[in-house]
């Protein structure tokens, strides 16, 4: 324990200490989104190859079937396929705070290394919603990924550990925010904010 021979010297301590333990922090989130990001394009493009369908585009393939696929093409450690034990059992709060219910958590697997990942085919292009996409990618959107890049572990929040991914026909997976990152600040939803982090390769939005 570091000692300080002031007061003052102590309310320095105080004051620096949680500051940088956040900002290790935040850039481990950095590398995790980095990580899962890759881990996401690599088992698209595996996928891709070896189902015989273009990147991207598993809209003949069914929720169940994509899933099955993706969940061989990762270091899987936890295979969820119900509504339990990937994710949180609590409700995903956005990054200003409010409780988020617009999600599942059925088809959902955790990595070797913590992180949680669940997929959901779009249905009429709901999922791919609200998610900062261009036109054209909105346009041709399979599903969304959510990804919890600490597991069921806290904060459960979008933009400080749960980001969203896109699956787009012919391109692969994209980030949320690809298009704008408008929504990606501590008075938001927080849901545009995975390509913010990949962009900055920073999180400075809280």
């Amino acid at each position: 324990m570091l000692e300080f021979a002031t007061s003052e010297g102590r309310v320095i301590a105080a004051i620096t200490v949680p500051n940088i333990i956040q900002s290790t922090e935040k850039q481990e989130t950095v590398s995790r989104v980095k990580k899962a990001y890759s881990v996401l394009q690599q088992a698209s493009y595996r996928i891709a190859m070896e189902d015989g369908v273009p990147i991207g585009d598993y809209s003949l393939m069914s929720e169940d079937e994509f899933f099955d696929s993706f969940a061989k093409e990762v270091n899987t450690n936890k295979l969820c396929k119900t509504e339990s034990g990937c994710f949180t059992d609590k409700t995903f709060k956005t990054l200003s705070g409010e409780d988020w219910a617009q999600y599942n958590r059925e088809n959902s697997l955790i990595t070797v290394d913590g992180v949680a990942f669940q997929w959901n085919k779009s249905a009429d292009y709901w999922a791919c919603r609200d998610k900062g996409l261009s036109s054209e990618d909105k346009e041709n959107c399979i599903g969304r990924f959510i990804v919890d890049v600490n597991g069921p572990a806290n904060p459960n929040q979008f933009g400080k550990d749960v980001f969203f991914f896109l699956a787009i026909k012919d391109k692969g997976i994209v980030p949320a925010g690809a298009a704008t990152t408008a929504d990606c600040n501590k008075r938001s939803n927080g849901i545009t904010c995975a390509s913010k982090v990949l962009r900055d390769s920073a999180i400075e939005y809280y």
